[in-house]
């Protein structure tokens, strides 16, 4: 019995093996992709059973992350390259010194 509790996990943590929102399994439980068991209140659900298990499916979601971070880099660039390096910092510290300053006198 030990050994199958072992093989259980919890709706969120399956939902963070397959890169997806812990709503997206509960889906797939409620459409009967998955089988789950409901011990309590929770739901768990074997490891082995679940889809993003597969090589395949691992290999798009690193391809779709890598498609995500390239896009960033290349927003990241156009803005480089539109407006240059921008210190925010520093454009807070001016925004600051250009703001006119409430008196003290104003606030009573």
């Amino acid at each position: 019995m030990v050994g199958v509790q072992e093989d259980l996990i919890t709706i969120r943590d399956a939902a963070r093996e397959c890169g997806r929102t812990a709503e997206t399994v509960r889906r797939w439980i409620w459409a009967g992709k998955l089988p789950a068991q409901k011990l309590g209140n929770q739901l768990f659900v074997r490891r082995a059973d679940l889809p993003c298990r597969s090589e395949r499916d691992r290999q798009r979601r690193i391809a779709e992350r890598l498609a995500v971070l390239a896009r960033i880099d290349a927003n990241r660039e156009r803005i480089y390259r539109r407006v240059g390096f921008v210190d925010s910092l520093e454009t807070l510290r001016q925004q600051r010194e250009s703001h006119p300053m409430v008196e003290d006198s104003d606030l009573r």
